[in-house]
């Protein structure tokens, strides 16, 4: 699977998903400081699902029908205890993206919250 991770999503789940063989890039690495508009651009341009932890990417004025992203919602948890839910999240997105649907979504413990 592509996958942008966003400025704030933690290096420890970039790690993990990494040892599972996805391509997967950091906005932090990259082009660090640049707004929620050029990751959206970025990850259009490239086909890469983006993963944030920053809720303002379900602002009405950025959303896209080109793109995927997942807003996690784990308030209060560290990285080592959102891994055990990344797995389940993986799959769904998978089906997702080779049924060609696009989505924006927000995850948490409890599953999907909402998809638009």
């Amino acid at each position: 699977m592509r996958i942008l991770a966003d400025e704030n999503f933690p290096p420890a789940l970039v790690s993990y998903l990494q040892k599972l063989r996805h391509d997967i890039k950091r906005i932090q690495r990259t082009d660090k400081g640049v707004s929620d508009k050029t990751v959206i651009e970025k990850a259009s341009k490239e086909n890469r699902i983006i993963f944030t932890f920053d809720s303002d990417f379900f602002n009405q004025d950025k959303i896209r029908n080109d793109i995927c992203i997942v807003l996690f919602k784990f308030p209060d948890m560290k990285p080592a205890q959102v891994l055990p839910f990344l797995d389940k999240l993986i799959k769904t997105v998978g089906k997702l993206k080779r049924a060609k649907k696009f989505f924006i979504g927000s995850y948490s413990k409890d599953g999907w919250l909402e998809r638009k």
